[in-house]
């Protein structure tokens, strides 16, 4: 017989064992010999001991489709003629009561195999026991479970209907009727009969035109005979289920019949099957009966096999409590004694498998059968032979739907693979998974041709025969659901048809004013650079035609606008530039309700043109715009500094006036836009000046708000120095000490730092003043008080006038100030302000201290002897004036003005040497000469320090050369010298070098010399000289040989012992010549 191929494959227990490791049946060979051999056992032993020892229920475990209702029809197919299986199709009754149910469908399939048949006695649940054929038995344990309420509920006849209303309308009538007679109204017989008589009437009438329409004749007889259903039965049937003792008596009675009947049947045994593909709460009632019943019974001739999933049976039984996991693995086996584990087929196994089946459905003759077996083995993470019938069975489905000469059987295979990721996807619609890449995750190598298979799935997706149309179709969705959202569209441009299918988008009329904006925002997220020459080209085309309908959208508020931003950058500059002035032209014309609103969007398309490189500049083509002077304050704040750039004004005059008004209703906004146009030519404050003025000359004592029109007051004085115009002292007296105390956020308004400034010029100071406040005050106080005035007055650490003025000092802050006054109370103000001396001169340095004749005399309180140091190391226009003015008056000291004066001490130690005293003149050379007076005089030096600093600095050579030549003829070669003496001249005399007599280098050899020589402090002097104390030895050799020779021998003179001993040797020979 011809088999027609492909055909389905029934999912049905066949017990066959289609693996090649015959795994499966192998466990059924083992579960079967298991039942075998406990019951030969039990029937082997003694009457007396015929017990069972263990429950007769097994379990077979294995994930659901891994083949456990195989194994059973295998352990079926093994077990003698004598087991009769019985399998209960756990998912098929899963509405049904379940003990009632299994009952019944046991009992019925038993009775129908005759394996049940006679009467049997059974325990009933009342107690009694009842005899009877298992038929009647089995209706009376159903019937008895069902109970019938019937309820009737009496209903009224149209008959009873007529008649009530007959006898009220009779007494209202005739009631009616009397009244009007005993009036006088008389009436003939025939109305009154007729009025009696009228609802009989209406009756037969209503009833005769009833039965002629209906052909009804028989409701004559109705309303004759009174026979109606005049009563409504209600029945309320309920079924229960047989109780605990009664299913256990069924059972058992069951299990003894078997023995006691010689039917060739003497055992059952129950499958309890599909329980994992029940809901959670089912399988609990169910394995709830099923422990109940046959892990806590002993029916010896009844097994239970129940084939479960752990898995499934956890999550039901555990949906969400993991920890208690353990306990149910010892619930599971306290229920089964033993359990029998479906073992998981290696892969060559599952190869075999879908072999069979996939033969089966379409014959040996299919060549896609080893590719769509690799595909699926590589796609289904845990294959089963269930799930393995059922891909062939839907790869059947599909193929009888779609001709093989339309699409290949693997391409159909990976759909149905793919079906729950397409169709099912909760992250992803079907359009975009088709088009995603995540669509050949895992089997990219097996179909190489993606585009063709991808348009194919697209044809099987849509049903859709047209190949090109489906493959275009879903990424047609996909862009334009993207392009209506403004989301990236970057992700899909590598898909095939993506840049004519994306033209065609651009192209149509999907792209409306309204879905304008998101269209253009999707496109910027697209590289164009990514495609060829000719795509590129045909793309950048769609930006320049975006633009040209951008151009034609009419706005009529002023806000940013992104798309705008976005066009620029991406079109041609020609492109570019008309679409910015047909924005420039229609945001020129809107309507503006806020100014700042205008600033801020021309100020970003401007930075956006400028970013993207186009060289357009707006301010060329915006217009110029006149707006009320309250859009202008909005403007002007928003731009500051660049408020001209855009070409918005407001009229003078109002403006004026505006300002007025704000000032006086205290509208810091409007002092804002005010001190940006201050030094605007194109406003004129004339108007504002004088209306201020003369508003602050009559100021109420009453009015608080001074902090706006002090600011603007002091703004509009264009003129140097204090002004001349300004708040009433006592009112800045009674009103600034409240406003000095508050909370920073009210007293850093603008125009408190003149509250501040008047007060403070106002002679008062304010303790613990805030800190935050002080630059501002300390800009603005001159405007109110001198700079010469403010620094007389210190004030206390803390205090408005300690950190104003510390602060201008640090700062260099200050205009005008008195030098002389600063020079006469430097220490004053450095140690109360605590600011060091580089501080301090860094900003007096600003002003030059000028003196004259008349300030020479009173040196000494100008020029501060203890500020000499810092006067030298802070040089500038003060501290030069300073120093210059003690160097005049140096030059009118006395003679010997050194020998006690320490302030001159201290200035020439200082000053000696630097631009002011570069060198040791003539006054200080004759001071010289006195210091080396009292050297010779009291044997001491009274001035070391003075004294070097006086030689070090070229003293006046004529002077001082002179002084040394009378010293050294009539002192030094005459008198001896001591150490100290020494010491100073030893150094000095070398400067007079070899014009010296005789005469008188032998009186310093014996005097000047030869006192000290052995002396280590002279020894060193007369060594660092060799050229002058040589020649003095020279020229008075023959006195100094005794001084020489002990030279030599000392360590002292090692440097000149050459020199030495050439003079030595030079008199020996000398003195031999002359005794030859």
């Amino acid at each position: 017989m011809k088999i027609n191929f492909p055909r389905f494959i029934i999912d049905k227990p066949k017990g066959e064992d289609v693996f090649e490791g015959q795994s499966q049946t192998k466990l059924a060979i083992n579960i079967s010999d298991y039942i075998k051999n406990a019951d030969k056992e039990i029937n082997e032993k003694d009457e007396s001991t015929k017990e069972t020892n263990i429950p007769r229920i097994i379990g077979i475990e294995g994930s659901w489709g891994s083949g456990k209702s195989n194994v059973v029809a295998t352990v079926e197919r093994l077990l003698p003629q004598s087991y009769y299986t019985f399998t209960y199709d756990s998912w098929g009754h899963q509405e049904d009561l379940q003990r009632r149910s299994i009952l019944e469908t046991l009992t019925n399939r038993l009775i129908q195999g005759k394996v049940l048949q006679g009467e049997v006695s059974i325990n009933m649940g009342s107690g009694k026991r009842h005899t009877a054929k298992w038929s009647e038995q089995l209706q009376m344990l159903l019937s008895n479970k069902t109970t019938t309420i019937t309820k009737s509920i009496p209903k009224f006849s149209w008959t009873a209907i007529w008649g009530i209303l007959s006898v009220g309308y009779f007494a209202v009538s005739s009631t009616i009727l009397n009244q009007l007679i005993e009036r006088g109204i008389s009436f003939r017989f025939i109305w009154i009969l007729t009025i009696e008589l009228l609802p009989l009437l209406l009756v037969g009438g209503i009833s005769i035109l009833y039965a002629l329409s209906k052909g009804k004749w028989e409701i004559f007889t109705t309303l004759l005979t009174q026979k109606n259903n005049n009563t409504i039965d209600e029945q309320f049937t309920s079924s229960e289920e047989p109780s605990i003792t009664e299913f256990k008596n069924w059972l058992q009675a069951i299990s003894d019949e078997l023995d006691k009947k010689k039917s060739p049947m003497k055992k059952i045994i129950i499958v309890f099957d599909n329980m994992d593909r029940l809901p959670s709460n089912k399988v609990v009632q169910l394995w709830s009966l099923i422990h109940t019943f046959f892990a806590g019974s002993d029916f010896k001739n009844i097994w239970a096999i129940i084939p479960f999933d752990y898995v499934h049976l956890c999550e039901a039984i555990l949906p969400s409590d993991n920890e208690k996991i353990d306990k149910f693995k010892q619930f599971i086996n306290k229920t089964f004694p033993i359990v029998f584990t479906v073992p998981k087929p290696v892969i060559t196994d599952y190869r075999k498998l879908f072999k069979t089946f996939f033969e089966e459905a379409f014959g040996k003759s299919e060549h896609d059968e080893e590719h769509i077996c690799q595909v699926f083995m590589c796609l289904e993470e845990s294959p089963n032979p269930r799930t393995v019938i059922c891909f062939i069975n839907e790869l059947v489905a599909l193929r009888l739907q779609w001709s093989s000469t339309q699409l290949r059987l693997q391409n159909l295979a990976l759909f149905v693979l793919k079906k729950g990721y397409l169709l099912y996807n909760k992250e992803k619609s079907l359009e975009e998974s088709l088009v995603s890449n995540e669509l050949f995750d895992k089997v990219n190598s097996f179909y190489p041709q993606t585009d063709s298979v991808r348009s194919q799935l697209c044809q099987l997706a849509y049903g859709i025969e047209d190949e090109q149309l489906a493959g275009e179709l879903p990424l047609r969705n996909v862009l334009l659901n993207l392009i209506k959202k403004g989301d990236s569209i970057l992700g899909y441009a590598t898909s095939s048809h993506f840049v004519p299918v994306l033209e065609s988008i651009l192209s149509s009329a999907y792209i409306t004013d309204d879905s304008l904006t998101n269209a253009i925002k999707s496109f910027s997220t697209l590289d164009i650079s990514i495609f060829n020459e000719e795509e590129q080209e045909g793309l950048y085309k769609k930006w320049d035609a975006l633009a040209n309908m951008k151009s034609n959208v009419h706005f009529t508020t002023v806000e940013r606008d992104e798309a705008i931003y976005t066009l620029i950058q991406h079109v041609s500059d020609t492109c570019a530039k008309r679409l910015v002035e047909s924005y420039c032209s229609t945001i020129s014309a809107c309507d503006l309700t806020n100014g700042a609103d205008y600033y801020d969007v021309l100020d970003n398309l401007q930075r956006k043109i400028n970013e993207a490189g186009k060289n357009i500049d707006i301010k060329e083509i915006l217009r110029k715009r006149e707006v009320t002077p309250k859009l202008f304050e909005e403007y002007a704040n928003t731009a500051k500094l660049n408020y001209p750039i855009f070409k918005v004004s407001t009229n003078n005059e109002q403006l004026n006036q505006y300002i007025i008004e704000g000032i006086l209703e205290g509208r810091d906004s409007t002092v804002s836009m005010f001190k940006l146009l201050l030094k605007d030519q194109q406003y004129n404050f004339s108007k504002l000046r004088n209306e201020l003025s003369d508003r602050i000359g009559h100021w109420p004592d009453d009015n608080s708000n001074l902090r706006l029109p002090a600011l603007v007051n002091r703004l509009l004085y264009d003129e140097e120095g204090i002004l001349t115009t300004r708040l009433n002292a006592s009112i800045i007296n009674s009103k600034a000490p409240a406003i000095c105390v508050e909370a920073w956020d009210e007293f850093s308004k603008q125009g408190n730092e003149d509250i501040a400034a008047m007060y403070i010029a106002n002679g008062n100071d304010i303790t613990n003043f805030e800190d935050r406040m002080v630059p501002r005050v300390s800009l603005i106080i001159e405007k109110y008080i001198n700079y010469t005035s403010l620094i007389n007055r210190l004030g206390n650490s803390g205090s408005a006038l300690y950190k104003i003025n510390r602060y201008m000092i640090e700062k260099c802050i200050g205009e005008k100030i008195n030098p002389k006054y600063v020079a006469q109370n430097t220490q004053i103000i450095m140690n109360t302000l605590n600011i060091t001396s580089d501080v301090f001169f860094k900003q007096f340095n600003q002003w030059p201290f000028e003196w004259d004749e008349n300030d020479i005399s009173s040196y000494s309180s100008y020029v501060l002897e203890p500020l000499f140091e810092d006067y030298k190391s802070n040089p500038g226009s003060f501290t030069h004036g300073l120093i210059t003015l003690a160097v005049k008056a140096m030059e009118g000291q006395p003679e010997d003005f050194l020998n006690s004066d320490s302030y001159w001490i201290s200035f020439v130690k200082v000053f000696l040497g630097t631009q002011y005293l570069p060198s040791t003149n003539k006054q200080l050379t004759e001071e010289l000469k006195q210091q080396l007076d009292y050297v010779i005089s009291y044997n001491d030096i009274r001035d070391e320090e003075l004294l070097n600093c006086l030689l070090s600095n070229s003293p006046d050579t004529s002077i001082f050369i002179s002084y040394l030549n009378d010293k050294m003829s009539a002192y030094f070669a005459q008198n001896d010298v001591t150490s100290s003496k020494f010491q100073v001249f030893g150094k000095l005399l070398p400067k007079l070098e070899r014009s010296i007599t005789a005469d008188t280098c032998i009186g310093l050899i014996e005097h000047f010399i030869k006192p000290v020589y052995r002396e280590t402090k002279c020894a060193e002097i007369i060594t660092s000289n060799p050229d002058f104390y040589l020649y003095v030895f020279e020229v008075g050799t023959t006195v100094a040989q005794a001084i020489l020779k002990e030279m030599l021998a000392s360590e002292m003179y090692e440097p000149i012992h050459k020199e030495i001993e050439t003079l030595i040797n030079t008199e020996k020979k000398d003195s031999n010549k002359n005794n030859t």
